[in-house]
């Protein structure tokens, strides 16, 4: 039966609860501090057992953690769990038995107590169990569970925060040009791997102090043998500290560097982003051809080319930037908003901070796409069944299709092509293309994936039922970061790089890319291949008529 709280529930906290939970963050860090808290709750409610249930999506439930004993990975409908919440996210049940899908995980309670968590980071349910029926009298139940999901949700977005700086670390490793950003209002700094080389800072030391990078800084200025014009531009950014100064060039013996500084200004962060490129190849070119004017021409019409890639790049890490911070100021808002915090509280949740999967997949793209056009590597070419492909493709998106009611069909030939052909660069092509399908397509429309061969060449097609393509987008559609007029129906992200992905890789593999559109009656992508690429398998009836 469902338990409605008696005026029992909401006694004052006892806030002996919160010194131990206190305790136990001064000395658990990382991972081992969430079983720990749970070892806590579990204790001062007498309970025999603890579990965390994450919401994937509205299909899938997972168990985050289970205290003191997992039952393994378990996956489930949340319309298990949440039958149990009614108007209130506070559930108690005295008398309860599971339901089949919730068995393993809490079956051996007979009386359970939970809450939802309705978090934009984290939603799911803490659920705590007793295996038999135990009088709760004089316990502030409700108001436990609030405490404990409160630090449920600050270590969960610290561990986010830990995530998410690694795969900034490891990406900003993979960019050849050094970015420094500093931090002015509390003199700190990051620089990646590349800037450490550069201004001679402590290789294994990603924070040093801004005095630390200002020092590398100008040790690296004074040995420019350009100095008039370095100290020229310097001194413009100690007139005016919100200049941007773009096309900078650091000229020395050896090499040269392309300089670029933006400031960042924004309630989260107020400081500057540096990005040092180096141009020398480019900038000893220039000179050994000062003499013959067009080639000069041509050269700096590189130089300018490269720079504004670089203030792409900038612009979308100093925008990027500011989404972990905008996270960071919602977290706090929520937290602040269940109840007063004390200075402590107030600390612990400035660790917090969401995961921001479409900033990390934006940097990603960008420098996959860096790396794509910058270096000449050869694909590794293999033999691939077309339509086994074909299946694993479509299969990943099925969720996504589902989620928006479309149906994702795929039509192979009965006869399956093997493909020479690199499949990694393939499969992310088709990833590309079935995405932006589905991301522009609205809901209850389909998307049609077919493979087929026609004349001498082997054509894959994704068709969609969006808006179509218009004749003022066509000169702009693989180009790298264009906005198009046509938008993603649920809010999707949409970098701007996946076409040009696309197209360059689509060009690697020997293939072309083509485009057929009408406003307001869909897309096709059609993916050719020469015949050199590819063979047909035998059905099965021509190879018996062979033998």
């Amino acid at each position: 039966m469902l338990f409605v709280p008696s005026s029992n529930t909401f006694l004052l906290m006892d806030w002996s609860l919160f010194n131990r939970f206190q305790e136990v963050a001064s000395h658990e860090i990382g991972p081992r501090l969430l079983p720990a808290l749970a070892e806590v709750i579990v204790d001062y409610l007498q309970a025999d057992g603890c579990c965390i249930v994450q919401e994937r999506d509205e299909s899938m439930a997972t168990s985050l953690l289970e205290y003191p004993t997992a039952s393994g990975a378990i996956l489930f409908d949340p319309d298990q769990l949440s039958s149990l919440t009614q108007e209130k996210p506070f559930f108690f049940q005295s008398q309860f038995t599971a339901r089949r899908p919730l068995r393993p995980l809490l079956g051996k309670f007979g009386q359970i107590a939970g809450l939802r968590l309705d978090n934009y980071s984290l939603k799911g349910w803490i659920v705590i169990g007793w295996c038999t029926t135990r009088s709760l009298d004089g316990i502030p139940l409700e108001a436990s569970l609030q405490l404990f999901a409160d630090k449920v949700l600050v270590n969960y977005l610290s561990l986010q925060r830990i995530a998410l700086e690694q795969q900034y670390r490891f990406l900003f490793a993979t960019v050849p040009q050094a970015i420094v950003r500093i931090n002015e209002n509390d003199n700190t700094s990051w620089v990646n791997p590349a800037a450490l080389d550069l201004l001679q800072l402590d290789p294994d030391n990603l924070y040093p102090s801004a005095a630390e990078v200002s020092q590398g800084m100008m040790r690296l200025r004074s040995e420019a043998i350009n100095q008039q014009e370095v100290n020229r531009r310097a001194g413009e950014l100690i007139q005016n500290p919100n200049a941007e100064i773009s096309n900078w060039l650091w000229a020395f013996p050896d090499r040269a560097l392309s300089v670029l500084s933006r400031p960042i200004r924004s309630p989260y962060f107020n400081g500057r982003i540096w990005l040092f490129n180096d141009v020398s190849e480019l900038y000893r070119s220039n000179l050994q051809l000062a003499d013959q004017q067009n080639e000069l021409l041509s050269k700096n019409d590189q130089l300018q080319a490269a720079n504004r890639e670089i203030e792409s790049l900038i612009s979308v890490i100093a925008h990027d930037l500011k989404s972990p911070l905008a996270t960071l100021s919602f977290v706090l808002n929520f937290i602040t908003m269940s109840g007063e915090l004390n200075e402590q509280q107030l600390e612990n949740v400035q660790y917090g901070q969401k995961t921001v999967t479409k900033g990390m997949n934006l940097i990603e793209s960008i420098v996959y796409y860096n790396r794509l056009i910058s270096r000449d590597e050869d694909v590794q070419l293999m033999e691939v069944e077309l339509n086994d492909l074909l299946a694993i493709v479509v299969d990943g998106f099925r969720g996504a299709a589902i989620q928006k009611n479309i149906e994702l069909a795929l039509n192979t030939p009965s006869s399956s092509p093997v493909l020479r052909t690199d499949p990694e660069s393939l499969v992310r092509v088709l990833d590309n293309l079935i995405s932006n399908a589905l991301k522009f397509s609205d809901f209850g429309k389909k998307v049609q994936v077919d493979a087929y061969a026609h004349h001498e060449s082997l054509i894959v097609s994704i068709q969609d039922q969006g808006p179509g393509i218009s004749p003022e987008d066509r000169p702009k559609l693989f180009k790298r970061f264009q906005r198009l007029t046509a938008q993603p129906t649920n809010n999707e992200n949409s970098s701007g790089l996946g076409l040009s992905i696309v197209k360059a890789l689509t060009e690697k593999i020997g293939a072309q890319i083509a485009v057929e559109s009408e406003l307001g009656q869909g897309t096709t992508f059609q993916i050719v291949f020469p015949a050199h690429l590819f063979s047909l398998l035998p059905t099965p009836e021509s190879a018996e008529r062979h033998t």
